[in-house]
């Protein structure tokens, strides 16, 4: 789904412009990634590979470094020998599964092994804590307000408001008292009379009721809310 992609690349991007610590930007950037698994996305880590390396997000290592690289030097140097990027699972020798993930990764140019955070490599620096998806959102698009980013402030909202209740069970009323009074006051802001969304699927616009039907109850109640109310 290249439109998820685009959002969280953006979204990526804007956290690396925030004012937070690393370990902040760290947290944010495991929670975006998490948000992307939950759709069938590509790889899309080097496409802001400078914002995860100068966070820390992201470390890398010399192949010969890798802990498994004694004994089974045959299986790294044909490694190496592969086109751009390869992954590399917890056992280097099996395919994955889903007790063998991914842990690191090889990329051909730059000829280094890359580690995300939260790989059992990494172990002993702690794992991501996983926010619900409207708190995410509601803090990047505060963040995305802060930087003057309009474009942000409309595509975050527009994803919540269309694929949120999906991610994340609650009443529309919780969703709309915690997050969406905030959300939608920002959003309201701005002009975007010549802003043109990232996709159909991102495009904040009133239902038709065709639409409505075929929605659930929490999304079709946040939706009207957010029409109704402007």
């Amino acid at each position: 789904m290249w439109e998820i992609e685009a959002l969280i690349e953006n979204s990526i991007n804007l956290v690396g412009e925030t004012e937070e610590t690393n370990e902040k930007k760290i947290k944010l950037i495991g929670n975006l990634y998490a948000v992307q698994k939950q759709f069938d996305c590509s790889f899309t880590n080097f496409r802001v590979m400078d914002v995860l390396l100068k966070t820390g997000y992201t470390k890398t290592i010399p192949y010969t470094q890798y802990p498994d690289y004694p004994g089974n030097e045959a299986f790294f140097e044909e490694l190496i020998q592969k086109d751009h990027i390869e992954y590399i699972y917890r056992d280097i020798k099996e395919e994955w599964s889903e007790e063998n993930e991914m842990v690191a990764y090889w990329e051909k140019v730059s000829r280094l092994i890359y580690i995300d955070y939260g790989s059992p490599l990494r172990k002993d620096e702690g794992t991501v804590e996983i926010m619900n998806v409207f708190e995410l959102g509601l803090y990047l698009v505060r963040e995305a307000h802060k930087q003057n980013n309009k474009e942000s402030v409309y595509d975050l909202t527009a994803f919540l408001l269309m694929t949120g209740p999906y991610l994340h069970k609650s009443s529309a009323e919780e969703i709309i008292s915690k997050y969406f009074e905030e959300i939608r006051t920002i959003w309201s802001s701005y002009d975007y009379s010549d802003y043109e969304p990232l996709s159909e699927s991102l495009t904040i616009q009133e239902p038709t009721p065709d639409d409505m039907e075929w929605r659930g109850g929490v999304s079709t109640n946040l939706i009207r809310w957010f029409f109704n109310k402007q």
